[in-house]
């Protein structure tokens, strides 16, 4: 939980400009992993403290214990919902948005479906509390483990797939400073996908195989308890990501103004003297237009010099 909280100080700080919806997203899956914390420190302390000595408590639960699957899929389903949201973003700027409609369509088809079978569990359980009785919602809990793990998987790949896609096409440009910071954002954006991906499907997986295998133990209430945070960090991680993005893109363009700083000799100047002041200086130089998306270079009325384009601010939040 305490990485929770610093993650969401860190998006307070950084982010006050985000969409509405964004911070909506951000402060309502706080608020529930807040709740869930309390549920699960209640069961616990049934498990491990009122109910020592008592073999009966082993097996019989609290009401915390009953939210478990609620908050997992709806936390899953948020998470999963806006990295949907992200995909279709990608794709439309690369010109794929009908290909992977049909993609973002399943994940939030599947999205709303594991959420919906996780509130019927928590349900339920809610009427049963015996850890004996847990055949009665075998069906729900096995639409939502699987449902979280099929949308994590294919959540991962489109990423991946995408991001890959553009980084392949900038390769394909002539090299220049700017294409270079690209193709490194790029390949961190690839970086982190893989690790957030990774996180949550390999823990759903996990979740999935230890359940339809080793039903009879409890075994798999490891990773249930789990992948409502595991979920949020997912997502917080990803959007403060932009910080260190937007710093390297950053600490690149000054250290192109300040390094890329070009002598040309004139035509007709005659051969080089060594003397600076007789040669034409050209700097790159960048300004930023009134929408904030790119940086740019101005030439008009400003001989010497060289416009150069990177990427921008606005872009970096839409990624």
């Amino acid at each position: 939980m305490g990485i929770i909280i610093m993650q969401v100080y860190v998006y307070y700080m950084s982010f006050p400009k985000d969409k509405l919806w964004i911070k909506i997203a951000v402060y309502t899956l706080f608020a529930l992993d807040m709740v869930q914390t309390v549920a699960v420190t209640d069961s616990s302390w049934s498990f491990l403290i009122t109910g020592w000595g008592r073999p009966e408590h082993l097996h019989i639960t609290e009401w915390g214990f009953a939210f478990i699957p609620f908050f997992c899929g709806v936390c899953s389903a948020g998470v999963q919902l806006f990295f949907a949201w992200r995909i279709r973003e990608l794709a439309s700027r690369m010109s794929a948005k009908k290909v992977f409609l049909p993609i973002v369509v399943m994940i939030v088809c599947i999205s709303f479906t594991q959420s919906i079978a996780s509130v019927v569990a928590s349900a339920r359980w809610s009427t049963i509390n015996d850890i004996f009785q847990f055949h009665a919602i075998f069906a729900a809990v096995s639409v939502w483990l699987v449902g979280s793990a099929v949308a994590d998987v294919i959540i991962a790949i489109s990423m991946i797939y995408l991001l890959n896609s553009a980084r392949s096409k900038t390769r394909q440009s002539p090299l220049t400073s700017n294409i270079r910071r690209t193709d490194h954002l790029l390949s961190r954006l690839i970086r982190n996908s893989i690790e957030t991906g990774a996180i949550t499907a390999g823990a759903a997986i996990l979740d999935v195989i230890f359940f339809l295998t080793m039903n009879e133990t409890s075994v798999h209430f490891a990773f249930s308890v789990s992948l409502s945070k595991l979920y949020t960090n997912t997502l917080y991680a990803s959007l403060n990501a932009r910080v260190s993005f937007q710093r390297d893109v950053d600490r690149d363009t000054n250290t192109t103004t300040v390094s890329d700083t070009i002598n040309i000799r004139s035509e007709g100047s005659g051969n080089f003297t060594g003397n600076l002041k007789s040669v034409p200086q050209h700097q790159i130089s960048f300004t930023q237009d009134k929408s904030g998306t790119y940086w740019h270079g101005s030439t008009e009325d400003r001989p010497g010099v060289i416009p150069m384009v990177s990427l921008g601010k606005h872009s970096l939040n839409q990624i």
